[in-house]
């Protein structure tokens, strides 16, 4: 697990992009720009249910299942229209989202930061209310920069107006860590010894944290 391993990330930008050439609104209308704003339609929402094989309505069900507040949003319906990506991504999103050692107040952090980055508003709109669920406050999701709220994304914004609203150092770990992967593709040294040294000295949460992001 070393600096390559996040080279590799570049790709996951790329595929990023391309899904959200699938799921961004079209016609040139404008995405949602507050918290509280619901998300664009779907280019392409996925093969309706008339159209969709037995394979991929089993696939739909294991979404629905493990998605029970989201279901189909994002690019899960889309994936549905081919089976071969759809089941290893569910497979992969569900460990990502619920199979990792990170509280749910964690992992929403590091999803809201990844969605302020990529500039997803979908995203950041659907996982506003996952993490006032998970207990953390608007002024802290409010506080995260974004574009639509007049700020660039950068590591500067982050630990001027982010981090003094956390009080537990292992989540500004957390931020801190998933901020400069988003804005370098990389992990200093420093900040993966200092990261690891919060984890209890576990490779295995840094691992985590990369792979939701």
């Amino acid at each position: 697990f070393n600096q390559r391993y996040f080279h590799r990330y570049n790709a996951k930008q790329a595929f990023r992009s391309t899904t959200a050439t699938l799921v961004n609104m079209g016609n040139g209308a404008s995405s949602p720009t507050s918290t509280g704003a619901s998300p664009p339609p779907a280019r392409y929402s996925g093969p309706s249910e008339d159209e969709m094989t037995e394979e991929q309505r089993e696939i739909q069900q294991a979404i629905l299942a493990s998605r029970p507040g989201t279901g189909l949003s994002g690019p899960f319906g889309p994936w549905l229209a081919v089976p071969a990506i759809a089941k290893p991504a569910q497979t992969l999103g569900k460990a990502c989202r619920y199979g990792t050692s990170l509280s749910f107040r964690e992992s929403e952090l590091v999803i809201l930061l990844t969605g302020a980055k990529f500039k997803s508003n979908t995203e950041f709109t659907i996982h506003t209310g996952e993490a006032l669920k998970a207990g953390i406050p608007q002024e802290v999701i409010d506080s995260i920069p974004r574009e639509e709220s007049g700020t660039s994304f950068s590591m500067e914004a982050v630990e001027q107006d982010l981090c003094p609203l956390l009080s537990d150092d292992r989540e500004k770990a957390i931020v801190l860590f998933t901020t400069e992967l988003l804005e370098t593709s990389n992990i200093s040294n420093d900040t993966y010894s200092k990261t690891k040294e919060i984890m209890e000295g576990k490779d295995s949460v840094l691992v985590e944290i990369t792979s939701i992001v």
